[in-house]
């Protein structure tokens, strides 16, 4: 569980520069491409849906699996700066051995280090699941830079993804960002804000 839990941290990690220098960009999908700590170990396309009325992307393991791979993209957040964000996306898993989620990260100036982010790690997609809506909701610093986002897969497995989207939402939806806050300043200094 260990092994798991550090692996998901480096590929949390990963994440930041993956997108920059691990990826396959696809000309059968417009805007979206193939990135990971290991994308020749995942294949990525389309295939018609009839539940979802159209065309659903897919993200599937090979038969020798090394590592996560992505379905991606990235673009400049200008419109949402200063605004809370939510990601929508609806994904359907067959045979997920170790996990799945939809991601989405805010980038900074500084590229290492990540302004926001959430890949569903507390709530993974394993399995066999039917289509499903789900959110992932972060607050855009007015220093923000890029948006990145897509769908992961850590090991052996199949998801498909449709109709993701993008909408500005009001300070009462819930953030589900996984990194820790930065403080801007002291807290509890009498210590009487403990529980």
């Amino acid at each position: 569980m260990k092994k798991i839990k550090l692996y998901i941290v480096a590929a949390a990690s990963f994440l930041a520069v993956a997108s920059i220098f691990a990826f396959k960009p696809m000309d059968d999908i417009k805007g979206w491409f193939l990135a990971g700590s290991n994308p020749d170990s995942y294949e990525i396309g389309l295939v018609k849906d009839a539940e979802r009325n159209g065309n659903v992307a897919f993200l599937k393991s090979k038969k020798t699996v090394d590592g996560f791979g992505t379905i991606m993209q990235s673009f400049n957040p200008s419109s949402y700066l200063g605004k809370r964000v939510r990601l929508s996306g609806y994904i359907k898993s067959k045979d997920v051995k170790n996990w799945a989620g939809m991601w989405f990260r805010i980038d900074g100036p500084d590229k290492a280090n990540a302004l926001a982010f959430d890949n569903m790690q507390k709530r993974p997609i394993t399995g066999n699941t039917a289509w499903k809506k789900y959110e992932i909701v972060l607050e855009t610093p007015e220093n923000a830079t890029g948006f990145a986002f897509g769908v992961l897969q850590a090991g052996p497995g199949e998801v498909w993804l449709d109709d993701l989207k993008f909408e500005v939402v009001d300070k009462s939806v819930p953030l589900t960002n996984i990194l820790s806050p930065t403080v801007s300043g002291p807290q509890n200094l009498d210590f009487e804000e403990s529980k």
